[in-house]
Protein backbone atom coordinates (compact mmCIF):
# COMPACT_ATOMS: atom_id res chain seq x y z
CA UNK A 1 0.00 0.00 0.00
CA UNK A 2 2.79 2.42 0.90
CA UNK A 3 4.68 1.53 -2.28
CA UNK A 4 1.60 2.26 -4.43
CA UNK A 5 1.22 5.74 -2.97
CA UNK A 6 4.97 6.46 -3.11
CA UNK A 7 5.19 5.29 -6.72
CA UNK A 8 2.17 7.36 -7.72
CA UNK A 9 3.62 10.47 -6.09
CA UNK A 10 7.03 9.86 -7.71
CA UNK A 11 5.53 9.47 -11.20
CA UNK A 12 3.30 12.54 -10.81
CA UNK A 13 6.16 14.69 -9.51
CA UNK A 14 8.53 13.70 -12.31
CA UNK A 15 5.83 14.56 -14.83
CA UNK A 16 5.34 17.96 -13.21
CA UNK A 17 9.01 18.64 -13.91
CA UNK A 18 8.50 18.08 -17.64
CA UNK A 19 5.21 20.00 -17.59
CA UNK A 20 2.87 17.04 -18.07
CA UNK A 21 -0.33 17.56 -16.04
CA UNK A 22 -2.21 15.03 -13.94
CA UNK A 23 -3.84 12.33 -16.04
CA UNK A 24 -5.89 9.10 -15.64
CA UNK A 25 -2.95 6.72 -16.12
CA UNK A 26 -0.66 7.89 -13.31
CA UNK A 27 -2.37 5.95 -10.51
CA UNK A 28 -2.48 2.68 -12.52
CA UNK A 29 1.19 3.25 -13.40
CA UNK A 30 1.93 3.66 -9.69
CA UNK A 31 0.18 0.36 -8.96
CA UNK A 32 2.17 -1.39 -11.69
CA UNK A 33 5.49 0.02 -10.47
CA UNK A 34 4.68 -1.03 -6.88
CA UNK A 35 3.77 -4.54 -8.06
CA UNK A 36 7.06 -4.88 -9.91
CA UNK A 37 9.02 -3.68 -6.88
CA UNK A 38 7.17 -6.12 -4.62
CA UNK A 39 7.69 -8.99 -7.05
CA UNK A 40 11.42 -8.32 -7.23
CA UNK A 41 11.94 -8.34 -3.47
CA UNK A 42 9.75 -11.36 -2.86
CA UNK A 43 11.79 -13.29 -5.40
CA UNK A 44 15.02 -12.10 -3.76
CA UNK A 45 13.93 -12.86 -0.20
CA UNK A 46 13.25 -16.58 -0.66
CA UNK A 47 13.51 -17.43 3.04
CA UNK A 48 10.41 -15.38 3.94
CA UNK A 49 8.72 -15.70 0.55
CA UNK A 50 4.96 -15.89 0.45
CA UNK A 51 2.68 -16.74 -2.44
CA UNK A 52 2.84 -13.74 -4.76
CA UNK A 53 -0.68 -14.33 -6.04
CA UNK A 54 -2.05 -14.40 -2.50
CA UNK A 55 -0.30 -11.12 -1.72
CA UNK A 56 -1.54 -9.45 -4.90
CA UNK A 57 -5.04 -10.81 -4.39
CA UNK A 58 -5.34 -9.49 -0.85
CA UNK A 59 -3.80 -6.15 -1.80
CA UNK A 60 -6.07 -5.59 -4.78
CA UNK A 61 -9.11 -6.71 -2.78
CA UNK A 62 -8.34 -4.17 -0.06
CA UNK A 63 -7.54 -1.48 -2.64
CA UNK A 64 -10.90 -1.90 -4.37
CA UNK A 65 -12.68 -1.91 -1.02
CA UNK A 66 -10.91 1.28 0.09
CA UNK A 67 -11.64 2.99 -3.22
CA UNK A 68 -15.31 2.10 -2.85
CA UNK A 69 -15.46 3.53 0.69
CA UNK A 70 -13.61 6.70 -0.27
CA UNK A 71 -15.83 7.22 -3.31
CA UNK A 72 -19.07 6.81 -1.38
CA UNK A 73 -18.50 9.11 1.60
CA UNK A 74 -18.17 12.89 1.31
CA UNK A 75 -15.47 14.87 3.05
CA UNK A 76 -17.49 17.12 5.38
CA UNK A 77 -14.49 18.67 7.17
CA UNK A 78 -13.72 22.39 6.99
CA UNK A 79 -10.10 22.21 5.81
CA UNK A 80 -10.86 19.37 3.44
CA UNK A 81 -13.50 21.40 1.62
CA UNK A 82 -11.68 24.73 1.97
CA UNK A 83 -8.22 23.99 0.54
CA UNK A 84 -7.24 20.31 0.32
CA UNK A 85 -9.91 19.55 -2.27
CA UNK A 86 -9.31 22.95 -3.89
CA UNK A 87 -5.70 21.92 -4.54
CA UNK A 88 -6.95 18.68 -6.10
CA UNK A 89 -9.42 20.48 -8.35
CA UNK A 90 -6.77 22.89 -9.55
CA UNK A 91 -4.23 20.14 -10.29
CA UNK A 92 -6.81 18.05 -12.11
CA UNK A 93 -7.65 21.11 -14.21
CA UNK A 94 -4.03 21.48 -15.29
CA UNK A 95 -2.33 23.52 -12.55
CA UNK A 96 1.37 22.69 -12.28
CA UNK A 97 2.52 23.73 -8.77
CA UNK A 98 6.19 23.38 -9.79
CA UNK A 99 6.03 26.31 -12.21
CA UNK A 100 3.19 28.58 -11.15
CA UNK A 101 1.29 29.92 -8.16
CA UNK A 102 -2.47 30.14 -8.07
CA UNK A 103 -3.87 33.69 -7.88
CA UNK A 104 -5.37 35.12 -4.70
CA UNK A 105 -8.83 34.67 -6.21
CA UNK A 106 -8.51 30.92 -5.60
CA UNK A 107 -9.93 29.99 -2.22
CA UNK A 108 -7.28 29.60 0.52
CA UNK A 109 -4.58 30.08 -2.14
CA UNK A 110 -1.88 30.76 0.49
CA UNK A 111 -2.14 27.21 1.85
CA UNK A 112 -2.77 25.61 -1.54
CA UNK A 113 0.35 27.26 -2.97
CA UNK A 114 2.76 26.75 -0.10
CA UNK A 115 1.84 23.65 1.91
CA UNK A 116 3.19 20.13 1.25
CA UNK A 117 1.03 18.32 -1.31
CA UNK A 118 1.97 14.64 -1.15
CA UNK A 119 -1.48 13.36 -0.22
CA UNK A 120 -3.26 15.82 -2.51
CA UNK A 121 -1.15 14.75 -5.51
CA UNK A 122 -1.85 11.07 -4.87
CA UNK A 123 -5.56 11.78 -4.29
CA UNK A 124 -5.71 13.80 -7.52
CA UNK A 125 -4.17 10.89 -9.43
CA UNK A 126 -6.89 8.61 -8.04
CA UNK A 127 -9.54 11.21 -8.91
CA UNK A 128 -8.24 11.45 -12.48
CA UNK A 129 -8.50 7.66 -12.84
CA UNK A 130 -11.98 7.25 -11.34
CA UNK A 131 -13.36 10.75 -12.02
CA UNK A 132 -14.58 10.99 -8.43
CA UNK A 133 -12.94 13.56 -6.19
CA UNK A 134 -13.91 11.68 -3.04
CA UNK A 135 -12.15 8.49 -4.17
CA UNK A 136 -8.77 9.90 -3.20
CA UNK A 137 -9.62 9.33 0.48
CA UNK A 138 -8.78 5.70 -0.20
CA UNK A 139 -5.14 6.73 0.36
CA UNK A 140 -5.95 7.31 4.05
CA UNK A 141 -7.31 3.79 4.42
CA UNK A 142 -4.31 2.36 2.58
CA UNK A 143 -1.90 3.98 5.04
CA UNK A 144 -4.02 2.92 8.01
CA UNK A 145 -4.00 -0.68 6.75
CA UNK A 146 -0.25 -0.53 6.14
CA UNK A 147 0.38 0.65 9.71
CA UNK A 148 -1.73 -2.20 11.07
CA UNK A 149 -0.11 -4.93 8.98
CA UNK A 150 3.42 -3.62 9.57
CA UNK A 151 2.81 -3.69 13.33
CA UNK A 152 1.13 -7.08 13.27
CA UNK A 153 3.84 -8.71 11.18
CA UNK A 154 6.54 -7.41 13.53
CA UNK A 155 4.80 -8.68 16.67
CA UNK A 156 4.05 -12.08 15.06
CA UNK A 157 7.62 -12.38 13.82
CA UNK A 158 8.94 -12.02 17.37
CA UNK A 159 6.36 -14.51 18.72
CA UNK A 160 5.87 -12.41 21.81
CA UNK A 161 2.17 -13.06 22.38
CA UNK A 162 -0.60 -15.29 20.97
CA UNK A 163 -1.91 -14.36 17.53
CA UNK A 164 -5.35 -13.28 18.73
CA UNK A 165 -3.85 -10.93 21.29
CA UNK A 166 -1.37 -9.60 18.72
CA UNK A 167 -4.28 -8.75 16.40
CA UNK A 168 -6.11 -6.88 19.19
CA UNK A 169 -3.04 -4.92 20.29
CA UNK A 170 -1.99 -3.97 16.77
CA UNK A 171 -5.55 -2.99 15.91
CA UNK A 172 -5.61 -0.70 18.94
CA UNK A 173 -2.25 0.82 18.10
CA UNK A 174 -3.26 1.43 14.46
CA UNK A 175 -6.66 2.88 15.43
CA UNK A 176 -5.15 6.13 16.62
CA UNK A 177 -8.13 8.52 17.06
CA UNK A 178 -6.32 11.13 14.96
CA UNK A 179 -5.99 8.59 12.15
CA UNK A 180 -9.46 7.16 12.65
CA UNK A 181 -11.28 10.50 12.76
CA UNK A 182 -9.59 11.73 9.58
CA UNK A 183 -10.07 8.63 7.42
CA UNK A 184 -13.07 10.14 5.64
CA UNK A 185 -11.46 13.55 5.16
CA UNK A 186 -8.52 15.11 3.33
CA UNK A 187 -6.84 16.28 6.54
CA UNK A 188 -3.21 15.10 6.61
CA UNK A 189 -2.54 14.61 10.33
CA UNK A 190 -4.08 11.13 10.19
CA UNK A 191 -1.94 9.98 7.26
CA UNK A 192 1.09 11.42 9.05
CA UNK A 193 0.21 9.45 12.20
CA UNK A 194 -0.15 6.20 10.24
CA UNK A 195 3.14 6.77 8.42
CA UNK A 196 4.94 7.59 11.67
CA UNK A 197 3.83 4.22 13.04
CA UNK A 198 5.12 2.59 9.83
CA UNK A 199 8.41 4.46 10.27
CA UNK A 200 8.84 3.29 13.86
CA UNK A 201 8.07 -0.34 13.03
CA UNK A 202 10.34 -0.36 9.98
CA UNK A 203 13.17 1.06 12.07
CA UNK A 204 12.69 -1.83 14.50
CA UNK A 205 12.76 -4.28 11.61
CA UNK A 206 16.10 -2.85 10.48
CA UNK A 207 17.62 -2.97 13.96
CA UNK A 208 16.62 -6.64 14.26
CA UNK A 209 17.40 -7.79 10.72
CA UNK A 210 18.99 -5.24 8.36
CA UNK A 211 17.72 -6.76 5.10
CA UNK A 212 17.64 -4.64 1.95
CA UNK A 213 13.85 -4.86 1.66
CA UNK A 214 13.48 -3.08 5.02
CA UNK A 215 15.78 -0.25 3.98
CA UNK A 216 13.76 0.20 0.79
CA UNK A 217 10.51 0.23 2.78
CA UNK A 218 12.00 2.81 5.15
CA UNK A 219 13.04 4.97 2.19
CA UNK A 220 9.51 4.85 0.75
CA UNK A 221 8.02 5.83 4.11
CA UNK A 222 10.42 8.77 4.52
CA UNK A 223 9.79 9.80 0.91
CA UNK A 224 6.05 10.02 1.56
CA UNK A 225 6.25 11.49 5.05
CA UNK A 226 8.33 14.49 4.01
CA UNK A 227 5.62 15.41 1.50
CA UNK A 228 2.61 14.87 3.74
CA UNK A 229 3.13 17.62 6.31
CA UNK A 230 5.89 20.03 7.36
CA UNK A 231 6.06 18.74 10.93
CA UNK A 232 6.80 15.24 9.65
CA UNK A 233 10.34 16.38 8.81
CA UNK A 234 11.02 17.06 12.49
CA UNK A 235 9.57 13.71 13.54
CA UNK A 236 11.64 11.84 10.94
CA UNK A 237 14.80 13.48 12.26
CA UNK A 238 13.97 12.46 15.84
CA UNK A 239 13.02 8.87 14.98
CA UNK A 240 15.91 8.19 12.61
CA UNK A 241 18.31 10.04 14.91
CA UNK A 242 17.17 7.86 17.80
CA UNK A 243 17.74 4.67 15.81
CA UNK A 244 21.17 5.89 14.75
CA UNK A 245 22.15 6.57 18.35
CA UNK A 246 20.89 3.12 19.35
CA UNK A 247 22.85 1.43 16.54
CA UNK A 248 26.05 3.30 17.41
CA UNK A 249 25.56 2.51 21.12
CA UNK A 250 25.33 -1.17 20.19
CA UNK A 251 28.42 -0.76 17.95
CA UNK A 252 26.46 -1.70 14.84
CA UNK A 253 28.35 0.79 12.71
CA UNK A 254 27.57 -0.72 9.30
CA UNK A 255 23.87 -0.74 10.14
CA UNK A 256 24.07 2.89 11.30
CA UNK A 257 25.85 3.87 8.09
CA UNK A 258 23.23 2.22 5.86
CA UNK A 259 20.41 3.69 7.93
CA UNK A 260 21.94 7.15 7.65
CA UNK A 261 22.43 7.04 3.90
CA UNK A 262 19.03 5.46 3.28
CA UNK A 263 17.34 8.28 5.19
CA UNK A 264 19.45 11.03 3.62
CA UNK A 265 18.97 9.80 0.05
CA UNK A 266 15.23 9.27 0.60
CA UNK A 267 15.00 12.76 2.10
CA UNK A 268 16.82 14.33 -0.85
CA UNK A 269 14.53 12.61 -3.33
CA UNK A 270 11.53 13.64 -1.21
CA UNK A 271 12.57 17.31 -1.31
CA UNK A 272 13.25 17.18 -5.05
CA UNK A 273 9.86 15.58 -5.73
CA UNK A 274 8.39 18.05 -3.27
CA UNK A 275 9.82 20.84 -5.43
CA UNK A 276 6.71 22.71 -4.47
CA UNK A 277 6.71 23.62 -1.64
CA UNK A 278 10.23 23.01 -0.31
CA UNK A 279 12.35 24.47 -3.10
CA UNK A 280 9.88 27.04 -4.41
CA UNK A 281 9.29 28.34 -0.87
CA UNK A 282 13.03 28.62 -0.26
CA UNK A 283 13.78 30.37 -3.54
CA UNK A 284 10.82 32.75 -3.49
CA UNK A 285 10.22 33.32 0.23
CA UNK A 286 13.52 32.48 1.93
CA UNK A 287 12.37 29.45 3.94
CA UNK A 288 11.26 25.91 2.94
CA UNK A 289 8.49 25.95 5.57
CA UNK A 290 6.93 29.27 4.52
CA UNK A 291 4.34 30.55 5.45
CA UNK A 292 4.69 28.98 8.90
CA UNK A 293 8.31 30.08 9.26
CA UNK A 294 10.67 32.61 7.72
CA UNK A 295 10.22 36.25 6.83
CA UNK A 296 6.60 37.45 6.77
CA UNK A 297 5.44 34.22 8.37
CA UNK A 298 1.74 33.80 9.07
CA UNK A 299 0.53 32.95 12.55
CA UNK A 300 -2.19 30.29 12.33
CA UNK A 301 -2.41 29.56 16.05
CA UNK A 302 -3.04 32.71 18.10
CA UNK A 303 -5.43 34.41 15.70
CA UNK A 304 -7.80 31.60 14.80
CA UNK A 305 -6.98 28.39 16.68
CA UNK A 306 -5.75 28.98 20.24
CA UNK A 307 -8.52 28.07 22.73
CA UNK A 308 -9.86 30.92 24.80
CA UNK A 309 -7.88 31.20 28.05
CA UNK A 310 -4.64 29.82 26.59
CA UNK A 311 -3.23 33.21 25.57
CA UNK A 312 -0.92 33.78 28.54
CA UNK A 313 -0.04 30.19 29.39
CA UNK A 314 3.23 28.45 28.52
CA UNK A 315 3.51 25.33 26.43
CA UNK A 316 3.49 22.90 29.36
CA UNK A 317 0.43 24.53 30.92
CA UNK A 318 -1.45 24.38 27.62
CA UNK A 319 -0.56 20.74 27.13
CA UNK A 320 -1.65 19.68 30.63
CA UNK A 321 -4.91 21.65 30.47
CA UNK A 322 -5.81 20.35 27.00
CA UNK A 323 -4.83 16.80 27.96
CA UNK A 324 -7.07 16.69 31.04
CA UNK A 325 -9.97 18.66 29.53
CA UNK A 326 -13.20 17.40 28.14
CA UNK A 327 -12.97 16.56 24.47
CA UNK A 328 -14.07 19.88 23.04
CA UNK A 329 -13.32 22.44 20.34
CA UNK A 330 -13.02 25.78 22.10
CA UNK A 331 -12.01 28.61 19.75
CA UNK A 332 -10.45 32.03 20.50
CA UNK A 333 -12.99 34.43 22.02
CA UNK A 334 -15.31 31.52 22.81
CA UNK A 335 -17.97 32.28 25.45
CA UNK A 336 -17.50 28.75 26.80
CA UNK A 337 -14.73 28.10 29.33
CA UNK A 338 -12.23 25.27 29.05
CA UNK A 339 -13.70 22.52 31.23
CA UNK A 340 -11.26 20.16 32.89
CA UNK A 341 -12.54 16.83 34.16
CA UNK A 342 -11.81 13.81 36.32
CA UNK A 343 -10.22 11.07 34.14
CA UNK A 344 -12.62 8.38 32.88
CA UNK A 345 -15.65 10.67 33.20
CA UNK A 346 -17.56 11.91 30.16
CA UNK A 347 -20.72 13.76 29.17
CA UNK A 348 -22.54 14.98 26.06
CA UNK A 349 -19.77 17.41 25.17
CA UNK A 350 -17.23 14.57 25.09
CA UNK A 351 -19.59 12.40 23.05
CA UNK A 352 -20.25 15.09 20.46
CA UNK A 353 -16.61 16.06 19.95
CA UNK A 354 -14.88 12.67 20.21
CA UNK A 355 -15.26 12.00 16.44
CA UNK A 356 -14.11 15.49 15.42
CA UNK A 357 -11.18 15.66 13.02
CA UNK A 358 -9.43 18.50 14.87
CA UNK A 359 -10.71 18.75 18.46
CA UNK A 360 -8.51 21.28 20.23
CA UNK A 361 -9.00 19.87 23.73
CA UNK A 362 -8.80 16.22 24.76
CA UNK A 363 -8.20 15.35 21.13
CA UNK A 364 -7.30 11.69 21.74
CA UNK A 365 -10.75 10.95 23.09
CA UNK A 366 -12.63 11.10 26.41
CA UNK A 367 -10.85 8.13 28.01
CA UNK A 368 -7.26 8.80 26.98
CA UNK A 369 -6.19 10.88 29.98
CA UNK A 370 -7.26 8.05 32.26
CA UNK A 371 -5.56 5.45 30.07
CA UNK A 372 -2.36 7.49 30.20
CA UNK A 373 -2.39 7.55 34.02
CA UNK A 374 -2.91 3.78 34.14
CA UNK A 375 -0.05 3.38 31.66
CA UNK A 376 2.23 5.37 33.97
CA UNK A 377 1.30 3.01 36.80
CA UNK A 378 2.14 0.12 34.48
CA UNK A 379 5.51 1.74 33.71
CA UNK A 380 6.35 1.93 37.42
CA UNK A 381 5.43 -1.73 37.94
CA UNK A 382 7.44 -2.85 34.92
CA UNK A 383 10.42 -0.83 36.04
CA UNK A 384 10.26 -2.52 39.43
CA UNK A 385 9.87 -6.05 38.04
CA UNK A 386 11.50 -6.11 34.58
CA UNK A 387 13.87 -3.19 34.21
CA UNK A 388 16.84 -5.46 33.45
CA UNK A 389 15.14 -7.25 30.55
CA UNK A 390 15.99 -6.20 27.00
CA UNK A 391 12.40 -5.84 25.81
CA UNK A 392 11.68 -3.31 28.56
CA UNK A 393 14.85 -1.34 27.82
CA UNK A 394 14.09 -1.24 24.09
CA UNK A 395 10.49 -0.12 24.62
CA UNK A 396 11.75 2.52 27.05
CA UNK A 397 13.93 3.78 24.22
CA UNK A 398 10.87 4.08 21.98
CA UNK A 399 8.93 5.85 24.70
CA UNK A 400 11.77 8.36 24.98
CA UNK A 401 11.48 9.09 21.22
CA UNK A 402 7.78 9.77 21.65
CA UNK A 403 8.20 12.02 24.66
CA UNK A 404 10.97 14.03 22.98
CA UNK A 405 8.91 14.45 19.81
CA UNK A 406 6.02 15.82 21.85
CA UNK A 407 8.22 18.17 23.88
CA UNK A 408 9.82 19.77 20.82
CA UNK A 409 6.44 20.46 19.20
CA UNK A 410 5.45 23.99 20.36
CA UNK A 411 1.73 23.35 19.91
CA UNK A 412 1.63 19.86 21.43
CA UNK A 413 -1.62 20.76 23.23
CA UNK A 414 -3.42 20.17 19.91
CA UNK A 415 -3.62 16.39 19.61
CA UNK A 416 -3.60 16.29 15.83
CA UNK A 417 -0.11 17.81 15.82
CA UNK A 418 1.30 14.96 17.94
CA UNK A 419 -0.53 11.78 16.81
CA UNK A 420 2.42 9.66 17.97
CA UNK A 421 1.46 10.25 21.61
CA UNK A 422 -1.27 7.63 21.15
CA UNK A 423 1.47 4.96 21.01
CA UNK A 424 2.76 5.67 24.53
CA UNK A 425 0.26 3.68 26.65
CA UNK A 426 -0.13 0.88 24.11
CA UNK A 427 3.62 0.26 23.95
CA UNK A 428 3.60 -0.13 27.73
CA UNK A 429 0.64 -2.49 27.43
CA UNK A 430 2.60 -4.52 24.88
CA UNK A 431 5.60 -4.60 27.23
CA UNK A 432 3.38 -5.91 30.03
CA UNK A 433 1.96 -8.63 27.79
CA UNK A 434 5.42 -9.74 26.69
CA UNK A 435 7.26 -9.49 30.00
CA UNK A 436 4.60 -10.31 32.59
CA UNK A 437 1.81 -12.08 30.73
CA UNK A 438 0.18 -13.52 33.87
CA UNK A 439 0.50 -10.44 36.07
CA UNK A 440 -1.25 -7.06 36.35
CA UNK A 441 -4.42 -8.67 34.96
CA UNK A 442 -6.83 -6.14 36.43
CA UNK A 443 -4.71 -3.19 35.36
CA UNK A 444 -4.33 -4.55 31.83
CA UNK A 445 -8.06 -5.27 31.60
CA UNK A 446 -8.82 -1.68 32.62
CA UNK A 447 -6.48 -0.32 29.93
CA UNK A 448 -7.91 -2.60 27.24
CA UNK A 449 -11.48 -1.75 28.18
CA UNK A 450 -10.82 1.99 28.33
CA UNK A 451 -9.10 1.97 24.93
CA UNK A 452 -12.03 0.12 23.36
CA UNK A 453 -14.55 2.53 24.90
CA UNK A 454 -12.45 5.45 23.69
CA UNK A 455 -12.46 4.10 20.13
CA UNK A 456 -16.22 3.50 20.29
CA UNK A 457 -16.65 7.21 21.06
CA UNK A 458 -14.49 8.12 18.07
CA UNK A 459 -16.14 5.64 15.72
CA UNK A 460 -19.47 7.50 15.95
CA UNK A 461 -17.95 9.83 13.37
CA UNK A 462 -18.50 7.17 10.69
CA UNK A 463 -22.22 7.11 11.48
CA UNK A 464 -22.31 10.91 11.56
CA UNK A 465 -20.62 11.05 8.16
CA UNK A 466 -23.02 8.43 6.81
CA UNK A 467 -25.95 10.63 7.80
CA UNK A 468 -24.40 13.69 6.20
CA UNK A 469 -23.49 11.75 3.05
CA UNK A 470 -27.07 10.48 2.80
CA UNK A 471 -28.40 14.01 3.24
CA UNK A 472 -26.03 15.45 0.65
CA UNK A 473 -27.05 12.80 -1.88
CA UNK A 474 -30.71 13.54 -1.14
CA UNK A 475 -30.15 17.30 -1.61
CA UNK A 476 -28.33 16.73 -4.90
CA UNK A 477 -31.06 14.37 -6.13
CA UNK A 478 -33.75 16.95 -5.37
CA UNK A 479 -31.79 19.74 -7.03
CA UNK A 480 -31.10 17.65 -10.10
CA UNK A 481 -34.80 16.82 -10.46
CA UNK A 482 -35.61 20.51 -11.04
CA UNK A 483 -33.47 20.77 -14.21
CA UNK A 484 -32.89 24.42 -13.30
CA UNK A 485 -29.68 26.35 -12.77
CA UNK A 486 -29.02 26.38 -9.03
CA UNK A 487 -27.87 29.54 -7.29
CA UNK A 488 -24.86 28.76 -5.08
CA UNK A 489 -23.05 30.73 -2.39
CA UNK A 490 -20.08 28.52 -1.59
CA UNK A 491 -18.56 30.48 1.30
CA UNK A 492 -15.28 28.84 2.37
CA UNK A 493 -16.43 25.48 0.93
CA UNK A 494 -15.77 26.49 -2.66
CA UNK A 495 -14.71 22.97 -3.64
CA UNK A 496 -18.38 21.99 -3.29
CA UNK A 497 -18.86 23.13 -6.87
CA UNK A 498 -17.33 19.85 -7.99
CA UNK A 499 -20.24 17.95 -6.46
CA UNK A 500 -22.59 19.79 -8.78
CA UNK A 501 -20.32 19.25 -11.78
CA UNK A 502 -19.93 15.53 -11.12
CA UNK A 503 -23.72 15.19 -10.86
CA UNK A 504 -24.36 17.30 -14.00
CA UNK A 505 -26.31 19.92 -12.07
CA UNK A 506 -26.03 23.40 -13.63
CA UNK A 507 -25.20 26.15 -11.13
CA UNK A 508 -24.52 29.87 -10.92
CA UNK A 509 -22.22 31.35 -8.26
CA UNK A 510 -23.56 34.40 -6.40
CA UNK A 511 -23.59 36.06 -2.99
CA UNK A 512 -26.83 35.82 -1.08
CA UNK A 513 -26.11 34.05 2.21
CA UNK A 514 -27.87 35.72 5.17
CA UNK A 515 -29.36 38.33 2.87
CA UNK A 516 -33.09 38.88 2.53
CA UNK A 517 -34.54 36.07 0.45
CA UNK A 518 -38.22 35.74 -0.34
CA UNK A 519 -40.29 33.01 1.29
CA UNK A 520 -40.66 31.34 -2.09
CA UNK A 521 -36.91 30.96 -2.57
CA UNK A 522 -35.33 29.83 0.68
CA UNK A 523 -31.65 29.20 1.15
CA UNK A 524 -30.26 26.03 2.68
CA UNK A 525 -26.79 24.76 3.57
CA UNK A 526 -25.28 21.82 1.80
CA UNK A 527 -25.05 19.29 4.61
CA UNK A 528 -21.74 19.43 6.43
CA UNK A 529 -20.37 22.48 4.64
CA UNK A 530 -20.43 26.28 4.49
CA UNK A 531 -21.89 26.24 0.97
CA UNK A 532 -25.53 27.14 0.62
CA UNK A 533 -28.05 27.21 -2.23
CA UNK A 534 -31.52 28.50 -3.05
CA UNK A 535 -34.14 25.84 -3.58
CA UNK A 536 -35.58 25.94 -7.10
CA UNK A 537 -39.32 26.14 -7.39
CA UNK A 538 -39.98 22.86 -9.18
CA UNK A 539 -38.13 20.08 -7.36
CA UNK A 540 -39.74 16.66 -7.60
CA UNK A 541 -41.74 16.44 -4.37
CA UNK A 542 -42.43 12.73 -4.99
CA UNK A 543 -38.83 11.85 -4.15
CA UNK A 544 -39.00 10.23 -0.73
CA UNK A 545 -36.65 11.14 2.05
CA UNK A 546 -34.16 8.31 2.65
CA UNK A 547 -35.08 5.90 5.41
CA UNK A 548 -31.86 6.58 7.29
CA UNK A 549 -32.58 10.31 7.54
CA UNK A 550 -36.09 9.63 8.80
CA UNK A 551 -34.98 7.21 11.48
CA UNK A 552 -31.67 8.67 12.58
CA UNK A 553 -31.71 12.27 11.38
CA UNK A 554 -32.28 13.52 14.91
CA UNK A 555 -28.65 12.63 15.59
CA UNK A 556 -27.57 15.56 13.37
CA UNK A 557 -29.16 18.38 15.43
CA UNK A 558 -27.52 16.90 18.57
CA UNK A 559 -24.10 16.91 16.94
CA UNK A 560 -24.48 20.41 15.47
CA UNK A 561 -25.65 21.77 18.82
CA UNK A 562 -22.39 20.84 20.50
CA UNK A 563 -20.17 21.33 17.44
CA UNK A 564 -21.20 24.96 17.52
CA UNK A 565 -19.80 25.52 21.01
Amino acid sequence: MVSILAATFLISSLLFFIKIPMSPWQFPAGILLACLLTFYFIRQNKEDAINIYTLYGLSFGLLIFFLAIGSYFYDVSFDGQAYHMEAMIQMKNGWNPFYEYLPATVNQSLWVNHYAKGMEVVATAIDCTLNNIEAGKAANFMLWAASFFFSLSFVIRNQWIPLWKAVILCFLIACNPIVLNQLLTYYVDGPMGALLLCLIVMGLYILQSPATIYYVALALIVFLLVNVKFTAVLYIAIAVGGYLIWAIWKKKFLLAKRLWWTSVIAGIFAILCGFNPYITNTVNFGHPLYPLMGKNKVDIIYAINLPAGFEHKNGLERFVIAFFSRTDNIYPNSPYPVEMKIPFTFNKIDGAHAPMVDARLGGFGPMFSGVFILALVMAILLYRDARKESVFRNITWLLAFIVISVIVMPESWWARYVPQLWLFPILLLLAAEVLRRDRYKILKACIYGSLVINLLFCSTGFFFNLLLTTEINYQLTLLKSSSQTIQLDLGESKSNRIRFSENNIPYKLSKFHRQAVSEQFKEEYMAGSQACFIWPSNVDKNLKEPWLLKKAGRFLPFMWKYYGR
